[in-house]
């Protein structure tokens, strides 16, 4: 049995649920790849904020009501939870040393994206225009979408830059842990 989702599976779950899932559909993204993982288990995690929580959608319908729904980023979240369990690290290690950032920077990543994509709906609302403003300027569209490029590039540089350091601080926590941490294995209480 799989301790995990490969790399290509997770990628296909992303392209299928752009917009999340439910928690029966992460659990059941996990069964159907032969992965044990349950609902008591994602409670679990989110408790602890090693995955973030979900949130109420309403659903198309007279009389639906609304679900929770986890971003998609959950199911990497928590197949990466698995995959250092495999290795033999405590729920307390990687809630301390490996999840520490990952919130901050997918939160961040979430915000700019937003702000991105609002200022590209204002943009594209201007029409086009060759005035000058009071300091002789152009403000027309054609400037306001190269500042938009440049605040993208900031931002993806930004980005980068919090993933490499958060990657660099995990190579180095993961090098000071000794050896054969967690629970003895049966061939080491020999």
């Amino acid at each position: 049995m799989p301790v995990a989702l490969t790399e290509a599976q997770i990628r296909e779950v992303e392209l299928a649920h752009p917009e999340g899932l439910s928690s029966q559909e992460i659990v059941g993204v996990f069964a159907t790849h032969r992965v044990r993982f349950s609902e008591a288990n994602l409670r679990r995690y989110v408790q602890l904020g090693l995955v973030p929580r979900s949130r109420r959608v309403g659903q198309k319908g007279k009389h639906l009501g609304s679900r929770g729904v986890y971003p998609i980023r959950a199911v990497r979240r928590i197949n990466t939870i698995k995959k250092l369990m495999a290795e033999r690290y405590t729920i307390e290690e990687i809630q301390a040393k490996f999840l520490t950032f990952k919130d901050s920077i997918e939160t961040l990543d979430e915000a700019i994206g937003e702000l991105v994509e609002l200022f590209e709906s204002k943009v594209e609302a201007i029409a086009p225009s060759d005035r000058k403003d009071r300091s002789g300027q152009g403000a027309g569209r054609d400037r306001l979408r190269g500042e938009l490029r440049s605040i993208k590039d900031l931002a993806d540089q930004l980005l980068t830059g919090a993933h490499r350091l958060e990657k660099l601080l995990i190579a180095r926590q993961r090098s000071a842990r000794p050896r054969g941490g967690g629970a003895a294995s049966p061939t080491e209480l020999l």
